[in-house]
């Protein structure tokens, strides 16, 4: 038997969920292939620990998100923090961001970045328009902070972040996520006397208990948990009769198709597309990230919510602590980390004593013997790359979409690198969009 909806979202992810949740009581189910709501926004326990799918900091800006969110949730339900990062390089700590703090690092590794800042600030006209800057990510490095900061961080961290060389990502992604400082800044930050807070995420929300869990948990009770199906993997599309096809074998008919999947797994899962847009999805490039989850006896050595490690020493590229943030994350007397690595081949019975040795050297733990468990995992498609193909390949896709009035978006279904909140934002404005169209029909 074949089920029908108005609007199908597939996805139980935020941005799936806002959709749902700004679509009120007009007709629409949400499919999903997982046991849980939240997509990457989900939270696990191990023996008494609670682990998110790495840092997943709730950074509200949007007036409208935050006072969706708090209203939902209740202003108590959460902890505000004022975030806590620094980087770790040359054997001591500095704050983030690093083109901007490098008071404390060695006497000639400061001069060779302020020199490189104020060459590159020389070389730089007043007034540059985004569309003057490079277009290679190494070179818009370079082009704003010089060689030393590039040398030092910025190249070697973004290759580890990536599993790519700079050189081969557009700059064109990094505007809103890579703070770029005044020279003054720089200079006063070589010196020790920089109190500005910079980055997009210099304050952020955080759920007292449960992990950021509870917040989609908290969109789909909202929703109604009827309008959502779990375990509903969706297999096969046909976008002229509008139907899914589910791994169970259920067919769904609608009227309105809004996707928040992997866009490659979507464009998968369509029985005919255009060849131009069969050619543009197999140029589309993610990274796989592997990370930890690891439970300590005992507090950290250090405070940090996250710790940037740029050099290839060390197999991780950023390590940060959920119960830094929020003791509660952790079981009493213990405290708990992720780890990002950078080696994301090497088995982790091999890498465990490297990455252990590092844990120490940068002063979180005093010895081996307070790991009492280091868990693995994967996630597929976690960061787009933003590569030379990437801009035309995928407005060759959304170009394609829209004209068969499909939705694809969130992180993963629009293909972009955003937060939380943007994903938020994209349901909203996709149920609006819907809205407003049935209205003028109607």
């Amino acid at each position: 038997m074949t089920a029908q909806t108005d609007t199908l979202i597939i996805g139980a992810g935020l941005a799936g969920l806002s959709t749902g949740l700004h679509l009120g009581d007009s007709d629409f189910l949400i499919v999903d292939g997982q046991t849980y709501v939240g997509g990457k926004a989900r939270s696990e326990e191990i023996d008494g620990f609670t682990f998110d799918v790495t840092g997943h900091w709730l950074h509200l800006r949007d007036p409208y998100i935050r006072k969706m969110v708090l209203d939902l949730m209740g202003d108590d339900h959460f902890l505000r923090i004022r975030r806590m990062s620094r980087i770790w390089s040359h054997g001591v700590y500095t704050r983030y961001p690093f083109q901007a703090n490098t008071y404390g690092l060695p006497a000639e590794v400061i001069h060779e970045c302020v020199m490189g800042a104020i060459e590159a600030d020389r070389r730089r006209s007043d007034g540059i328009d985004e569309t003057e800057e490079p277009p290679n990510f190494a070179d818009w490095i370079r082009f704003y902070f010089g060689e030393g900061i590039a040398r030092h961080f910025m190249i070697p961290y973004n290759a580890k972040l990536w599993g790519v060389s700079a050189d081969t990502i557009t700059s064109r992604w990094c505007q809103r996520f890579v703070p770029v400082p005044q020279l003054n800044d720089i200079v006063a930050g070589a010196v020790g006397v920089n109190d500005n807070e910079m980055g997009y995420n210099a304050e952020f929300l955080y759920p007292k208990r449960g992990g950021i869990q509870t917040v989609a948990n908290a969109l789909a009770d909202e929703i109604g948990r009827e309008k959502i199906k779990l375990e509903s993997r969706v297999i096969q599309i046909d976008i002229n009769a509008k139907v899914v096809t589910l791994d169970n074998g259920q067919k769904i008919r609608f009227e309105r198709l809004i996707n928040t999947m992997a866009l490659p797994y979507f464009l998968d899962a369509i029985e005919e597309k255009p060849s131009e847009v069969e050619s543009a999805r197999r140029r589309l490039v993610a990274n796989e990230v592997v990370y930890l989850n690891v439970g300590i006896d005992g507090p950290l050595g250090q405070p940090d919510h996250w710790i940037y490690v740029p050099e290839d020493e060390w197999p991780m590229y950023r390590v940060g602590s959920f119960s830094n943030a929020n003791p509660a994350m952790a079981p009493d007397g213990c405290s708990s980390l992720y780890i990002e690595l950078s080696d994301r081949e090497t088995p982790l019975d091999v890498l465990r004593p490297k990455i252990e040795s590092g844990l120490i050297a940068m002063g979180l733990i005093k010895s081996a013997e307070q790991v009492r468990f280091m868990e693995s995992r994967r996630i597929k498609n976690a960061y787009v790359i933003y590569d030379f193909d990437y801009h035309q390949s995928r407005d060759t896709i959304h170009e394609w979409l829209q004209a068969v009035g499909v939705f694809s978006i969130g992180r993963y279904g629009d293909w972009n690198y955003s937060s939380m909140e943007d994903a938020l934002i994209d349901g909203r404005r996709t149920a609006t969009a819907i809205l407003d169209k049935t209205h003028d029909q109607g």
